[in-house]
């Protein structure tokens, strides 16, 4: 999708240092979707807030292996 934005370039300049990204569009993609992981890691957090979870070892390494896009 193609759109028109007013961004500092300085700002995107040293974003896209930081990220290691080779374009702009790069730049902006990885920084939107470390927001949104950002954001749903936080949102995970404060809905396990008082709640005692153990895991085995097993459970935790089924977890880490998932598909990125399986939310159960």
């Amino acid at each position: 999708m193609r759109t028109t934005l007013d961004i500092d370039r300085e700002l995107l300049g040293r974003a896209k240092a930081a990220l290691g990204a080779a374009t702009y569009t790069e730049t902006i993609e990885r920084s939107l979707s470390r927001t949104v992981d950002q954001a749903e890691l936080d949102a995970l957090l404060e809905s396990l807030k008082g709640e005692d979870l153990v895991w085995s070892l097993a459970e935790m390494r089924a977890y880490r292996q998932r598909d990125p896009g399986d939310r159960s």
